[in-house]
């Protein structure tokens, strides 16, 4: 039985001691190294051979690659428990499948456990993470004799053959068991670098073919294969220094651990956090950042929130939302939350964003134009863009296909699916995207299969339109509190009555001497001042 994911056991300094003998934690002693987390706090597993277990160059069992990896990932924040004793020096892999087959118990070789001794199986079925190392054994036998009688390929490809298919009945009994677990199958070095360079070629041509049989049966069964072969050939003297032992030295199993399998392993989705945390920029000097809540075995107590790496602001464990105010416009900021809980322990990995202010925007024909105020606010909050040209064109007519754009970038709308207008195919992706999320939320309708995109906006239609995107907002539609204030509007439905009548008792339009000129159309500066008055209303 393992104590809760949130325990990390032992220091490296500890694990390097007891690797080599039973390891059974005592939960009392260990809660000094519980800290708070975003990740998914993981158990790991080992099977396999005499490289799982951890032989050495002289032939005794010390600090493996599976060992690296555990200690690595467990100074990370990333590891509850970690077990090596189902590896077992010499197994083959007919041994490691009998072993599931018959879900043996074994001692606990690792950190994290209650007990001495566990099942496969249920270690299995709790373990996020998984290597295996088997085959080797297979094929040694042969390759050894090799070296007097010369290579045997027919017995070589027939073991080979019986390998392969017992690795991919041990990956299918693995993903039986555990289907969520993720596998990381290692692959073969050459272990005969001292053999004649007639045997060299032969092995490199062998094992290049064997690697790629066991890279493919492995992504077949849905594990990951760890190519290890480029990683010892680059300093054999170091990392197979005994001619007489196939081992490696440990020097070597730090380098298949830290060069072959963490690279891969710590790309896991199991620690990605990035969607932990997540930013609202206001305006240009303002931020809201928020973040979820870390776990912790007794409770997180503080959130510390970090900007470009100092401390500005400590907070009580109920608070997941901070507010950035007075930033520097158009300046890249760094943030980044840091958990502690009552004992004091800090978070490992923490959630970390990366945001750009916005810029003041300014347009080559907008310095004279009463508009100014509203289309710099408008721009800013990125509701309406100018043209490459860098003008805006504030006395332009406002389209419908830009008014339905407007529209859905100030509610944030978004959807999958298409608008079935025939008329749009020639606006690119983005607009199309946006007209589909218009229609869809109700905020536009067409007519006849058509929505006329590149006409004219009449005020009558933006009104409509606006009094649309009021109900989507509020869940309900707007309540008129009295008739309509314009004479041109009478011969109007009385969707449009009321849409119009909303747009005045909210104070977005005066109109001019008791008149609306409903089928006038609406130019780009009057868009600005409705879209930025609108938007206030909408965040209310």
């Amino acid at each position: 039985m393992r104590l809760s994911k949130k325990f990390r056991y032992l220091a490296a300094s500890v694990l390097a001691l007891q690797l080599t003998i039973p390891v059974v934690a005592n939960a009392q002693e260990q809660d000094d190294y519980i800290a708070p987390s975003w990740v998914i706090q993981s158990d790991y597993v080992a099977l396999g051979d005499s490289l799982a277990h951890g032989m050495n160059e002289v032939g005794v069992i010390g600090l493996g690659y599976t060992d690296f990896i555990a200690q690595a990932l467990q100074q990370g924040g990333f590891l509850t428990s970690y077990n090596k004793g189902f590896a077992m020096s010499g197994y083959t892999t007919k041994n490691v499948l009998a072993d599931l087959q018959n879900d043996v118990e074994k001692t606990v070789t690792g950190f994290g456990y209650t007990k001495e001794q566990v099942k496969l199986r249920a270690s299995i079925k709790e373990a996020e993470i998984i290597t295996l190392t088997a085959g080797a054994n297979d094929l040694l036998p042969l390759l050894k004799e090799s070296q007097t009688t010369g290579i045997d390929t027919i017995a070589l490809v027939k073991a080979t053959k019986e390998a392969v298919s017992n690795i991919a009945t041990i990956l299918s009994e693995i993903k039986k068991i555990n289907p969520q677990a993720e596998i990381y199958v290692m692959g073969y070095y050459n272990s005969f670098p001292y053999y004649s360079e007639n045997l060299q070629n032969q092995f490199k041509l062998l094992l290049a073919t064997v690697n790629s049989t066991i890279k493919a049966t492995a992504e077949k069964a849905g594990a990951i294969f760890v190519p290890t072969y480029d990683v010892v050939a680059k300093d054999v003297a170091s990392y197979l220094p005994n001619p007489d032992n196939i081992h490696l030295s440990e020097a070597g199993y730090l380098a298949v651990a830290n060069e072959a399998f963490l690279p891969i392993i710590k790309t896991s989705s199991l620690w990605d956090i990035t969607k932990a945390i997540q930013v609202d920029v206001k305006d240009r000097t303002t931020v809201e950042v928020k973040w979820q809540d870390a776990t912790d075995n007794v409770g997180v107590a503080n959130y510390n929130v970090y900007v470009n790496g100092k401390l500005i602001s400590t907070l009580d464990a109920d608070t997941t939302t901070f507010t950035l105010e007075d930033l520097t416009e158009n300046t890249t900021y760094n943030v980044s939350i840091k958990a502690i809980d009552a004992a004091r322990n800090e978070s490992i990995q923490n959630p970390t964003i990366t945001f750009t202010t916005k810029g003041t925007v300014s347009f080559t024909d907008t310095a004279q134009h009463w508009a100014k105020e509203y289309i710099q606010k408008a721009a800013g909050a990125g509701l309406m863009n100018g043209y490459t040209d860098g003008t805006f064109r504030p006395d332009s007519s406002v389209t419908r296909a830009q008014a339905a754009a407007i529209l859905v970038r100030s509610l944030e709308l978004s959807t999958d699916e298409k608008a079935p207008f025939t008329d749009i195919a020639n606006y690119d992706a983005v607009t199309q995207s946006e007209i589909a999320a218009a229609y869809v939320h109700g905020l536009i309708k067409g007519t006849d299969g058509k929505f006329n995109p590149g006409k004219p906006v009449t005020r009558a239609q933006l009104a409509l339109m606006i009094s649309r995107a009021y109900e989507q907002q509020f869940n309900q539609p707007y309540s008129a509190k009295g008739d309509v204030p314009f004479t041109d509007v009478t011969s109007y439905n009385a969707e449009t009555k009321r849409a119009i009548t909303m747009l005045y008792e909210l104070g977005i339009v005066t109109g001019n001497e008791g008149e609306f000129s409903p089928e006038a159309v609406t130019t780009r500066g009057q868009a600005a001042k409705i879209f930025t008055n609108l938007s206030q209303i909408f965040i209310k």
